[in-house]
């Protein structure tokens, strides 16, 4: 049997050319093209173990479009060679090139700018390689994040290239050709759910009257009114600019495409805008696009000025969200305009990220949810009366699934401030006391042994938290890839000057650092990382260099939902945490105000700092409401 070579991608561009920029011997094998659009081109008569490819090209326009062809790729057999090309995109030259464990052969990974044409990666395995592990390896260079199981482990079919928008780039879903359909007797379905054609339901049940002890996965169609779910690897608030330096810009009909698409080199041009404007006047007939697109423009914070949005589409994203992508006014100030997309994008992360999308269709399908992560704070304390407003704040906290550590450094449960304390705190609560003379390091692990949540944060007794303050990092856990997540330290009450100041803010981004009082990270993997290490001081920036010594990925989302709490007294941090004089916070200020001003994702102040200019402890900025999305709670209310 001869082996071809494959090109998938656009027929607009020469095979022949392709492989003479990529300085492939064209001549060596036939080729075969293959059009992503088409489920023909990927059924073939021989199962994946019997394919087999010399070159295996794939040629993109963008990385999103990439990651939508995950699955196509799942019976694609080996190739000698595995080629990505994204064209247009040209990375950083520090861009991450790594193979990952799970080609199982010792293979090469290079990756490499071709003039003219865009970022190519090229994948070979000595011999060779599964074309849907090389594929996993190629995306892992082109972004922070490698590809992942963004669905939690849950197996989803389908039976049309035009449904991988569902898919949201998750690496375990499959196109279903008609082999895989078609099991053998003693064997399994290879998904939980299939997406396809009603008819698709009788075909399996028949297939099933066969087989008794089968287990069928259900045949979903999708509605024309539901939207899909926002791949987040690429559309998120990573990249949002608090200050942007163009003015508004005008959403086109044409920018839409076929089926409302965002392309990370789309959203990276819109970000340099102060604003979007739509008008729904324009979209006559791309009621369903326009929804789309919005509701990746709403997942990425983009702050939009919307008129005339038709019924279809109010009703394609909900209420809800349509409330807060009509809040933005063009006379916002910067920080209220940022804002406004935190809650924009909060709420659509809510509603429109893969797991929320999912476990919305599986309640309808009376399947199990995807799990939401559980997240145990730890708050450890050598001052009984901050314990009081510290617990307060957590009280407000959005995220159900909470679990608060506290230890007590040095002073135990007797104490009348403590009793006050736990008796006034609803949530799920553990004490555990440690002595006065233990390390900083071991007295945050004592709280983190005492954890049972899937994801620790640390958080500090007297600075102050927006009540959404998890809830946005568990986003950003989720959707950024990263093994450790914080906050910037934007906003310093200074009380020994009682002035607020702002740092410049840096938007939401990779980073090597975040607020100590902001971390966090799994339970698991700081476990893997040793916990934090046993010292006195630096604790953070110990674990930030570990997890950067380990490969893994710091995230740094928005800045709002923290406000460092800086004493008069000298010695008012205790003796164990980051202490430096209050000129460090003076230095590179954005802005500046008197007293205490809060930004306004802190929109109330459990207990009041001392000064002469407080007055109603009130932000001059305006004031956004915020209602708390709704969310079962995972967790039961228990004092331990």
């Amino acid at each position: 049997m001869q082996i071809k070579s494959v090109a998938v991608g656009s027929a607009d561009h020469s095979m022949a050319q392709l492989a003479l920029d990529l300085g492939l011997d064209y001549a060596r094998t036939d080729w075969e093209h293959r059009d992503p659009r088409s489920g023909a081109d990927w059924d073939h008569a021989l199962p994946a173990d019997q394919l087999w490819w010399d070159n295996y090209v794939v040629q993109t326009q963008s990385l999103s479009e990439a990651r939508m062809l995950l699955p196509l790729f799942r019976s694609e057999g080996q190739a000698q060679r595995f080629v990505l090309v994204i064209r247009g995109l040209f990375p950083a030259a520090d861009l991450p090139v790594w193979t990952p464990r799970s080609l199982q052969v010792k293979a090469g990974t290079s990756a490499m700018t071709v003039p003219g044409l865009g970022f190519a990666v090229v994948v070979e395995g000595g011999k060779w390689v599964n074309v849907h592990a090389a594929a996993l390896a190629a995306l892992g260079c082109c972004s922070p994040a490698a590809p992942r199981p963004v669905l939690g482990g849950l197996r989803v079919g389908i039976t049309d290239p035009a449904a991988t928008a569902w898919l949201a780039g998750d690496a375990l879903g499959s196109f279903m050709t008609e082999e895989l359909l078609q099991p053998e007797p003693d064997d399994i379905y290879s998904v939980d759910v299939l997406i396809g054609p009603g008819e698709l339901t009788q075909q399996l049940s028949e297939q099933a009257s066969d087989q008794p002890l089968r287990v069928t996965p259900p045949v979903w169609t999708p509605p024309g009114t539901v939207l899909p779910p926002v791949d987040t690897a690429v559309v998120s608030p990573l990249g949002f600019l608090p200050y942007p330096d163009k003015a508004t810009r005008a959403l086109r009909p044409i920018e839409l495409g076929r089926r409302g698409e965002l392309s990370e080199a789309d959203l990276a041009a819109l970000r340099e805008h102060n604003y979007v404007e739509v008008d729904g006047d324009l979209f006559g007939g791309l009621d369903w696009q326009l929804a789309r697109r919005l509701s990746q423009l709403a997942v990425a914070g983009v702050p939009l000025l919307t008129t005339a949005l038709p019924a279809p589409v109010r009703s394609l994203l909900g209420e809800q969200l349509v409330d807060r992508i009509q809040a933005f006014d063009a006379g916002d100030p910067r920080v209220l305009r940022e804002s406004k997309s935190i809650e924009l994008r909060r709420t659509a992360l809510d509603l429109y990220s893969p797991r929320a999308v999912w476990n919305t269709l599986l309640g309808q399908l009376g399947k199990p949810l995807l799990p939401v992560p559980s997240v145990s704070v730890v708050l450890a304390t050598r001052r009984p009366e901050k314990l009081v407003s510290a617990l307060d704040q957590l009280a407000r906290q959005s995220w159900e699934a909470l679990e608060v550590v506290v230890v007590l450094h040095g002073f135990d449960t007797d104490l009348p401030e403590v009793r006050r304390a736990v008796e006034a705190f609803s949530g799920e609560l553990q004490v555990r006391t440690v002595p006065a003379d233990m390390i900083f390091g071991d007295v945050l692990n004592a709280g983190v042994r005492a954890a049972s949540g899937d994801l620790v944060c640390k958080m500090d007794d007297d600075d102050w938290y927006g009540p959404h303050h998890l809830r946005d990092l568990v986003h950003a856990k989720e959707f950024s890839g990263a093994t450790l997540v914080g906050a910037q330290v934007e906003f310093v009450y200074l009380e020994s000057l009682d002035i607020t100041t702002r740092r410049p803010p840096l938007g939401e981004q990779y980073s090597d650092h975040v607020a100590g009082g902001t971390i966090m990270l799994g339970r698991d993997e700081l476990r893997q990382l040793g916990g934090w290490r046993p010292v006195h001081r630096a604790v953070d920036r110990c674990l930030l260099q570990a997890v950067q010594a380990s490969g893994g990925l710091i995230y740094r989302s928005h800045g709002q939902n923290y406000m460092m709490h800086r004493h008069s007294g000298a010695d008012s941090h205790g003796g164990h945490t980051w202490n430096p004089e209050d000129s460090i916070f003076l230095q590179s200020v954005a802005e500046q105000w008197d007293g205490f001003q809060p930004p306004p994702q802190i929109d109330a102040v459990p207990s009041s700092p001392s000064g002469a200019r407080l007055g109603s402890m009130r932000s001059h900025f305006a004031r956004v409401p915020v209602p708390v999305p709704a969310q079962s709670a995972l967790t039961t209310h228990s004092h331990t």
